[in-house]
């Protein structure tokens, strides 16, 4: 970058100017501090040093190919799903948005996800951050930036485990119970207790889903929220999810009806928005001492499946698990807390019934 010798001047309102001869032309910076003047002309001759780099054919940045590959990507992406893909794109971009695609290495690409293990991030931020990565440059491999994607084949280093879901709270179910019919959020909040309906299903719910003769409920779409926070029904994620709930009579007893068919069960003014729906819920709960989340419901309810001796096979079909793997897993996981407390409790009795015996043994020698 050919260059002259930079002047400073110190104007009547203060402000610095700084005049340089680049590439033949004379530019000025203005700014408070040398340093701010210094750094808007760096970044004017990296501009120009880029420009420069792509005229010459060393093709396009990867910010270049990730903005156009979001603008094809993102229109086809669930609500639910928008949010974590850019997220990974924006964080790809800050680590080489300014690099060219034709420059970046498998062994960058391993770095850059090696620093998300060493902060701590889960298993799951790591894999969709690198599956986001791999999507933009496979896009640039097919618009011919590259001729091979460096993120295919590299290892994914291991993210924190995942942390166990915590059980419910011992005495959330009964308060639930005492407070089922204060509101709609509290008649929502006992129907995913007694149902294993997740909460974007709940808020789903019409009174067309609702079958009191079979004393069934149709989930066949769910509540998801895109980035305005406005709600928007979507199809579940797999075939799994589309299934009838079954109605306890304690349910249908605190559902409302409506004679619009097409009416929210819990909202019948309408769906309400993100921060509406957190906030409505956060406050029943609150004015209850209640800590159980939308998920530690639907594990309540998956506990009472198991303590009801039921199939894991038809708990599958009820909780909506895409694979029988999910609901074994909660089921393992309930036999082995039963086995623990089976233990405890006969660890106990013995406990008694050797300081009984050791009691009575000494009343004897006496």
């Amino acid at each position: 970058m050919a260059r002259k010798r930079t002047k400073y001047t110190l104007r009547k309102d203060g402000r610095i100017v700084l005049s340089d001869t680049i590439n033949g032309e004379r530019k000025y910076f203005y700014g408070k501090t040398d340093k701010e003047v210094e750094q808007k002309r760096d970044d004017y001759i990296r501009e120009c040093e880029k420009h420069a780099n792509e005229d010459a054919g060393k093709g396009r940045t990867f910010e270049a190919v990730a903005d156009d590959w979001w603008e094809q990507c993102e229109p086809r992406l669930s609500p639910n799903t928008v949010c974590g893909y850019r997220t990974a794109k924006n964080r790809a971009v800050d680590a080489f948005g300014d690099q060219y695609v034709t420059d970046i290495t498998g062994h960058q690409i391993v770095v850059f996800l090696q620093r998300f293990a060493a902060r701590g991030y889960s298993q799951k931020v790591i894999n969709n951050t690198k599956s986001v990565m791999r999507q933009i440059l496979n896009y640039a491999f097919l618009c011919g930036d590259i001729d091979a994607n460096p993120c295919i084949g590299i290892p994914t280093p291991k993210g924190n485990p995942r942390v166990p879901r915590k059980p419910t709270p011992p005495d959330d179910l009964q308060r639930i119970e005492e407070s089922k019919t204060e509101s709609l959020f509290a008649r929502m909040s006992y129907f995913m207790a007694y149902t294993g309906a997740r909460r974007g299903e709940a808020a789903a719910l019409k009174q067309k889903d609702i079958d009191l003769t079979t004393r069934t409920a149709c989930v066949a779409r769910a509540v998801a929220y895109s980035d305005t926070r406005k709600p928007v029904l979507k199809s579940p994620k797999t075939e799994a999810g589309v299934r009838y709930l079954d109605l306890p009579d304690n349910v249908i007893e605190i559902l409302p009806h409506y004679d619009d068919p097409e009416t929210f069960i819990f909202f019948p003014d309408g769906l309400p928005t993100k921060t509406e729906l957190e906030s409505g819920l956060k406050k029943y709960q609150q004015s209850h001492g209640i800590q159980s989340t939308a998920h530690q419901l639907r594990h309540a309810y998956a506990s009472m499946l198991h303590s009801a001796n039921i199939d894991v096979k038809d708990a599958q079909y009820l909780l909506g698990h895409s694979t029988i793997v999910m609901t074994q897993d909660i089921y393992t996981d309930l036999e082995d807390k039963r086995k623990q407390q089976v233990h405890n409790k006969v660890n106990r009795y013995v406990k008694r019934s050797r300081k009984l015996s050791k009691v009575l043994s000494e009343s004897d020698k006496h």
